[in-house]
């Protein structure tokens, strides 16, 4: 957007009613075109709030999945909670997620099956997309197969917004990596994924099929999903036993079942993060791949 228009965000994680009127106050200037917020919950009425106070004139409603499960209980009471952002008395045009299941309507569209061809490595990702009767195709730095369908609705709201598909190639092709979200990192030989901020089961399960595609040792650093079902964490579990050679287990949420259904790789008990970097030191070598999954690292 920032090619056309100007721009601001709400930083980092700030999604809360309270950090928005904070950051209002403080940051935003009268000279914007857009102001993008991010809006997030804990229990029903969270987005809501958010939603009459932004008033927005455009929504985006992402994919309904299990994280904070823990808080909403069922995964009807997350799909109508982040419902709640349509509550605007200005809204134009609103793109939700297909697993909203939620009838298209003149100002409501549906995205997340428009994609075709998507691969993924650790150089970035490649897909087409059907917009119209023309098939576009698209490349960029970002990891993990999951950014592809975070990019269809990027690519519908930029064009809903006028701007140009070459523009859009080029910004999607140039787009930054964002800390802690399968950010790559080389260091002493070994390279080193990143993903400590991703909590989701979806969206951890595609980045270990990326770490799949490296040949070499695989190495995992996790306490688990923190806030979901028992069922997700076996999920989980079985396929960080089939894809990484060793995994150090942190926290004691999850230990149990992570430690009950990992049994082919090797396991490390972390009961001290301060330990984990002589812990690394000690049990890699040159040419392992180490994926941060759902854990940020002191040292980092």
């Amino acid at each position: 957007m920032a090619t056309k228009y100007r721009v601001y965000k709400t930083p980092r994680s700030i999604n809360t009613l309270a950090g928005i009127i904070k950051d209002i106050n403080d940051n935003l200037s009268d000279d914007l075109d857009f102001y993008i917020v991010e809006a997030g919950a804990r229990q029903k009425g969270d987005i809501d709030e958010i939603a009459r106070f932004i008033n927005p004139h455009i929504a985006i409603v992402g994919q309904i999945g299990e994280q904070h499960i823990e808080y909403f209980k069922s995964l009807e009471n997350i799909r109508n909670t982040k419902m709640e952002l349509l509550k605007s008395d200005r809204l134009e045009q609103a793109f939700v997620h297909v697993s909203a299941n939620v009838k298209k309507d003149k100002n409501i569209v549906i995205y997340g099956n428009d994609l075709k061809n998507i691969n993924s490595t650790l150089d970035g990702i490649s897909f087409e997309m059907q917009l119209d009767d023309i098939t576009e195709q698209f490349h960029t730095k970002l990891l993990g197969s999951f950014n592809a369908n975070n990019l269809e609705v990027v690519i519908l709201t930029a064009l809903y917004l006028e701007i140009k598909i070459e523009d859009i190639k080029k910004s999607i092709e140039n787009i930054s990596t964002v800390e802690h979200r399968l950010q790559k990192i080389e260091a002493n030989g070994k390279i080193i994924i990143d993903d400590s901020y991703n909590g989701n089961l979806q969206g951890m399960l595609s980045s270990y099929d990326l770490i799949n595609t490296y040949v070499g040792r695989k190495v995992i650093v996790t306490p688990g999903i923190v806030e979901s079902s028992e069922e997700a964490n076996i999920k989980l579990a079985k396929k960080i036993d089939d894809i990484f050679d060793l995994v150090i287990i942190t926290g004691k949420v999850n230990l149990k079942i992570l430690s009950q259904y990992i049994v082919r790789a090797e396991k490390l008990i972390l009961k001290d993060k301060d330990e984990l970097q002589n812990i690394l030191a000690s049990h890699t070598q040159t040419g392992d791949i180490i994926l941060f999954s759902n854990d940020a690292p002191t040292f980092m």
